[in-house]
C-alpha cells in the first residue's frame, strides 16, 4: 500500500507537532529539576550543611543504648542537636575517611582512631579515651554453659566479629591467649559485629558467642558464661575525635570534651562499662598499627571458587522450579495467579537482609523445619547449603521472568496443531514448547546464575561469613572493606566480579537475541 501526498503531508505535520512537545518538555526539564529541588531542600535537611545547631556523631553499634540518653541531656543542656549513626568501628571509619558530613567519630578500637589520624582526618588533640569495656562468652537460654575457655573446645559452633571488626580482633587474641583457638576457630561462624554475633546467640543459631559484656548484659535471650581475664586481650577502649572536616567545629569539640567529663562517666558506668574519664587528658596512646599486624585477609581464590560453586548450585536448582512456574504463568490464567506471581517477585523487592533474616526464622534451630533439617544432616544456617538456598531465593525472580517471556514468545498455536494430531500435552511441551523456549530458559539460566554470584544480604544473614565454606565474592570484598591494610587486595575480587558479571549478561543478550532470531524463522517459515 502506497502513501498519497496529503497523507505524507499530515504524517510530516504529525512528527513535527511530536518532536515540538519533545522539545518542549526538554526545555522545562531544568525548571522541574530546580523546582524538585527547592521542595526537598525545603523538606529534608541535608547533612553536613553548616547548621549551627546540630551534629552528626559516628558512633561504634555497641553504644548504640547509652548514647542516645546522653545526646538528649546534651541538646537540653546546650540546644546542639545530636544525630548518631551506629555501625561497626570498621565501617564508620573508612566512611569518615571518605568524606562523610560527621562531626565526631566514636570508636571501639583504638587501632581505628590511630588509622585515622595517619590520615589527618580527626583532630589528634581532641581525641578522648570515654570509656572501656569487658568480653565475655555468652550462651543461649537454658544451654549448658562452659565455666572457662578450655570448656570451648567441648561444645559446637562459636561466633565471633570478623577479622578486622574490633569485637572480633579481641576475641581472636583472647582465645590464643587461653590456648583454645586452635581448637576453636574450625567452629567460629563471624558475624558482622558484636551485636550480630549476640542475634545469633539469642536465636540459638550458635552454641556460644563472644561479645562486649555491655551487649550480654542488656539481652535476655543469653546467659553469660564467664568474662574473659583483660589481660587476655589488648584494652577495650571507647574513644572520641572530632572530624577536621566538621562544619560545626566548636560543637563537636565541646561534646568530645562532655563525654569524658565525669556526668557522662556515671552514665557509662550504669549501662556496664569502665570510666575513661581519668584518662581523659591522655591522648591515642600506643604503636601504630604496624604493616603485617592485621589478621590475614579472606582467600581470594576461596572466594573466587565458592562464588563459581554456589551459583552454579543455586541456578541448577533453580531450572525445574524455574521452568514450572515459568510454563504456569505464560499458558494459564487461574484466579490466584497474580497472587503467585507477586510471591515469586517478592525477592526483587524485598530487601536481600529481610529475605535472609525470614530464611532463618523458617530454617533456623529453633524452627520445626529446621530442626527436622539438622536431624537428617542438612543443617541450613552457617553451610554452604544455606549460602546456596539463599542464592536460589533472590535469584528465582529473575529466573522465573526469562523463562516466562521465553515461554510467551512461543505462539500457541504449534501447540494447539500438535494436539489436533493427537500428540498428548506432555509430549508437545517435551517435543515443541520445550525446545522453541531452549534459548530463553539458557538466558534466564544465565542471568540467575549472575544474580547468585552477587547476593550479599540475604547471604550475611543466613548463612555467615565463614571462610572456606560462605564466604563468597561479595563477603570477601565486605570483610576486606573492613581492613586498615585490605584496600590492594580488593580490587582482584572487584575486577573478577565485573569480568565474570559482564561476561555472564553478555551471554544473556546473546541467548536472548537467538531466542528472538528463532522466533522470527519460524513466523517465517524458514
Amino acid at each position: 500500500m502506497f502513501s498519497t501526498p496529503d497523507s505524507a503531508c499530515a504524517e510530516d505535520t504529525r512528527q513535527q507537532a511530536w518532536l515540538r512537545r519533545v522539545a518542549h518538555v526538554w526545555s522545562a526539564m531544568p525548571r522541574f529539576a530546580l523546582v524538585f529541588a527547592l521542595l526537598v531542600s525545603g523538606v529534608t535537611p541535608v547533612p553536613g550543611s553548616g547548621q549551627a545547631d546540630e551534629i552528626l556523631v559516628l558512633a561504634a553499634s555497641s553504644l548504640a543504648d547509652v548514647l542516645p540518653p546522653i545526646g538528649n541531656d546534651w541538646e537540653e543542656a546546650t540546644g546542639v542537636r545530636v544525630r548518631f549513626s551506629f555501625d561497626a568501628t570498621s565501617r564508620l571509619a573508612p566512611q569518615a575517611a571518605n568524606g562523610a558530613p560527621a562531626d565526631v567519630f566514636l570508636s571501639a578500637d583504638e587501632t581505628w582512631i590511630q588509622w585515622l589520624d595517619e590520615r589527618q582526618i580527626i583532630d589528634q588533640e581532641q581525641a578522648r579515651r570515654v570509656a572501656a569495656n569487658g568480653l565475655a562468652v555468652v550462651v543461649p537460654q537454658g544451654r549448658r554453659v562452659p565455666l572457662d575457655a578450655e570448656a570451648l573446645v567441648g561444645i559446637g559452633r562459636v561466633a565471633i566479629g570478623g577479622e578486622h571488626v574490633p569485637a572480633g580482633r579481641y576475641a581472636r587474641e583472647a582465645l590464643k591467649a587461653s590456648g583454645v583457638w586452635g581448637s576453636v576457630e574450625g567452629r567460629t561462624v563471624v558475624g558482622g559485629s558484636a551485636r550480630g554475633v549476640l542475634e545469633w546467640v539469642a536465636r540459638g543459631e550458635v552454641d556460644a558467642g563472644v561479645v562486649y559484656l555491655t551487649d550480654a548484659l542488656l539481652e535476655p535471650g543469653v546467659t553469660t558464661a564467664f568474662i574473659f581475664n583483660p589481660t587476655s586481650h589488648p584494652a577495650i577502649e571507647y574513644w572520641a575525635a572530632s572530624l577536621r572536616r566538621s562544619e560545626n567545629p566548636t560543637a563537636a569539640a565541646a561534646f568530645v570534651e562532655h563525654l569524658s567529663s565525669p556526668d557522662v562517666s556515671g552514665v557509662f558506668s550504669a549501662a556496664g562499662f569502665s570510666s575513661g574519664a581519668m584518662d581523659a587528658e591522655a591522648g591515642p596512646a600506643g604503636e601504630s598499627l604496624q604493616p603485617g599486624a592485621s589478621p590475614a585477609g579472606p582467600s581470594i581464590t576461596s572466594a573466587i571458587r565458592l562464588s563459581f560453586l554456589v551459583a552454579s548450585l543455586a541456578t541448577v536448582v533453580g531450572l525445574l522450579p524455574a521452568i514450572g512456574l515459568g510454563w504456569l504463568l505464560a499458558r494459564y490464567d487461574f484466579r490466584a495467579k497474580p497472587i503467585v506471581s507477586a510471591l515469586v517477585l517478592a525477592p526483587l523487592v524485598i530487601p536481600p537482609v529481610v529475605t535472609g533474616f525470614l530464611l532463618l526464622t523458617v530454617l533456623g534451630s529453633q524452627s520445626a523445619l529446621g530442626r527436622l533439617l539438622s536431624a537428617v544432616g542438612l543443617p541450613v544456617p552457617f553451610t554452604i547449603l544455606g549460602a546456596t538456598l539463599a542464592a536460589f531465593i533472590v535469584g528465582m525472580p529473575l529466573y522465573v521472568l526469562a523463562v516466562r517471556g521465553a515461554f510467551e514468545a512461543v505462539d500457541p498455536l504449534y501447540e494447539e496443531l500438535s494436539w489436533t494430531l493427537g500428540v498428548p500435552p506432555r509430549q508437545t511441551f517435551r517435543r515443541i514448547s520445550l525446545p522453541l523456549a531452549l534459548p530463553g530458559i539458557a538466558a534466564g539460566a544465565v542471568l540467575a546464575f549472575a544474580r547468585s554470584l552477587g547476593e550479599f544480604g540475604a547471604t550475611v544473614v543466613l548463612a555467615g561469613n565463614v571462610e572456606g565454606s560462605t564466604r563468597t565474592i561479595p563477603l570477601a570484598v565486605y570483610t576486606l572493606l573492613e581492613s586498615p591494610s585490605g584496600r590492594d587486595a580488593i580490587w582482584v575480587l572487584v575486577g573478577a566480579s565485573v569480568l565474570i558479571s559482564l561476561t555472564a549478561l553478555t551471554g544473556y543478550e546473546a541467548l536472548s537475541r537467538r531466542q528472538r532470531g528463532r522466533r522470527l524463522e519460524i513466523d517465517h517459515g524458514g
